[in-house]
């Protein structure tokens, strides 16, 4: 139910007070940035010696007359040359104090570039006067004084117009940076009256909300009266659905398990887990490593229903006295506000059975019981690589029953299968259950064998030649068939190589054998993966 259902009442507009806030603060932080520029401007106003460009300007302008008019009186002889060097020390200094002012010597050199030159001009004269009294102030007083008369009028007309110059530009700058004030002030009056509405506003809105808030506390109160009748009405008809699930799931032929996910305490079982499990009665607690027999399983179980919140069709061992091959599915819930896992399982045993038997069928061969070509390349392969890693002795035996074809094409087919398994039993009788014995197809078979050197693999290859030889056969007919195998061997020798690889070169030292005369047992050296000897090629 929402405000709107309720009487009629508004909703708390509260994205246009997040905008009013916003448009307060961003007032707030123009007028204080106008307000810290404005007092930046009033600093740099009130910096001491600011205009002070235009006091040296004129010093400078005063300085000049009084050196015009002292030569003026040292060529009438009412001064003498000392005074005439005072005077020009005395302006010189002037001038280098002129030129040493940052503000001076930016606006001279920006705004006043004709006043710069002046500057500069009267600088090198003056200069060039002290350079030449300074040795002999008495004997070049009256010469300097001179020089100083020819230059003076024009410099001191120069002088003047820097100082006005310089009046008229500083008058521009106090015009200049006193509008600039008037506008920031006025900018700043117009931001704090923003600030100040937006400020009313702000409040005006917040009363109104407040209003609209006590009135839909009024009326969720109201509400609250419908919704206690209703819950109350919604709790009774849970309890009869809980009840008629209880049932249901207490029939139901599946295997179904309501634990707390804390503690695994059993909130409910049905009949026919408890049955599987052989409990006398209900437990209080069932953790799932008492429910499952595998601890891996168990383990995973957990892990997926933590990470997921689920799990579905896991293959397990339930319960132990004995164990089901059942398929787990689970879920996390949550029952009475408190997290729950709900298990429940069917049983697959008949499924596992047929499996096997599948399994079984697809990795044997159906005429001899020894492992297929698949099936003995899969154990070979993962044998190898054990052997490999630990640095162990390996050998493959790769054999075949010798004029196989005669056999089949003189006595028939069913006395050629009589062979092949008269074959496949002494290999069994004769190598070891650690070896891994298969039949790659027709009469040709195949063994691999773990911890055996080049000797002792001879040795074997032997027995089992040997014990080939010995086999006889009673036929219908009242005769007796012997048959004998060629054997090729070849070993690992510690080379990073594949189990097709050695069935190469073992297969390889078989057609030696065959082409020695077969009834043999032939090793080859290893000469690497894939690598054998030009000149010697399999027999046809």
């Amino acid at each position: 139910m929402n405000a709107m259902e309720l009487g009629g009442a508004h909703p708390l507009r509260l994205p246009s007070v997040r905008w009013l806030l916003l448009l307060v603060v961003l007032m707030a932080v123009a007028s204080a940035t106008a307000l810290w520029l404005t007092l930046q401007q009033a600093r740099e106003l009130g910096r001491p010696n600011q205009h002070a460009d235009l006091w040296y300007v004129a010093s400078v302008n005063s300085e000049l007359a009084r050196v015009r008019q002292v030569s003026h009186q040292l060529l009438a002889g009412e001064a003498s040359a000392q005074e005439l060097l005072l005077r020009l020390e005395v302006l010189y200094s002037v001038l280098d104090k002129t030129s040493a002012l940052t503000s001076l010597s930016d606006r001279l050199h920006h705004q006043l570039p004709h006043t710069a030159a002046t500057m500069r001009e009267l600088s090198h004269h003056v200069d060039a006067w002290l350079h030449t009294l300074t040795p002999r102030p008495s004997a070049s007083g009256e010469r300097v004084a001179r020089d100083v008369l020819s230059w003076a009028d024009g410099l001191q007309q120069q002088t003047r117009m820097a100082v006005a110059d310089v009046h008229v530009a500083v008058t521009e700058e106090n015009d200049a940076t006193r509008q600039s004030l008037h506008q920031r002030f006025v900018l700043l009056s117009a931001l704090l009256a923003g600030l100040l509405l937006g400020t009313a506003a702000l409040i005006r809105h917040l009363a109104q909300e407040a209003r609209r808030a006590r009135h839909l506390s009024r009326t969720l109160a109201q509400a609250n009266q419908m919704l206690e009748s209703r819950v109350a009405e919604r709790t009774r008809q849970i309890e009869e659905g809980r009840q008629l699930l209880s049932f249901i799931l207490d029939a139901s032929p599946s295997d179904v398990l309501l634990i707390g996910a804390d503690n695994s305490e059993v909130i409910f079982i049905n009949q026919s887990l408890i049955r599987r499990l052989n409990l006398a009665a209900p437990p209080k607690h069932l953790p799932k490593s008492e429910l499952l027999q595998d601890p891996a399983q168990c383990q995973q179980l957990s892990d997926e229903l933590e990470r997921y919140g689920e799990v579905g069709g896991l293959e397990a061992l339930l319960g132990h006295n004995p164990p089901t091959w059942c398929s787990v599915s689970a879920r996390l819930i949550e029952v009475d506000g408190r997290l729950s896992h709900l298990i429940w399982s069917f049983d697959i045993t008949p499924h596992k059975r047929l499996e096997a038997q599948l399994r079984e069928l697809a990795a044997s061969d159906p005429l001899c019981g020894l492992d297929n070509r698949r099936a003995f390349l899969e154990k070979s392969t993962a044998l190898l690589e054990h052997c490999r890693r630990h640095q162990q002795d390996c050998a493959v035996l790769m054999l075949d029953i010798d004029r196989f074809k005669s056999i089949n094409d003189r006595y028939g087919h069913a006395v050629g299968d009589q062979a092949i398994i008269a074959c496949a039993n002494a290999m069994r009788a004769t190598l070891r259950d650690a070896d891994v014995l298969g039949r790659l197809g027709g009469e040709e078979f195949a063994a691999l064998l773990p911890l055996a050197g080049e000797r002792a693999t001879r040795d074997t290859a032997e027995r089992l030649r040997g014990a080939v030889e010995a086999i006889r056969i009673e036929l219908e007919n009242g005769d007796t068939l012997s048959f004998t195998i060629s054997i090729g061997t070849t070993q690992l020798a510690n080379r990073a190589t594949l189990v097709e690889d050695l069935m190469i070169e073992a297969d390889e030292a078989l057609y030696r054998a065959k082409a020695e005369g077969r009834n043999r047992v032939v090793n080859l050296q290893p000469l690497g993966p894939r690598q054998f000897p030009e000149a010697l090629a399999p027999p046809a």
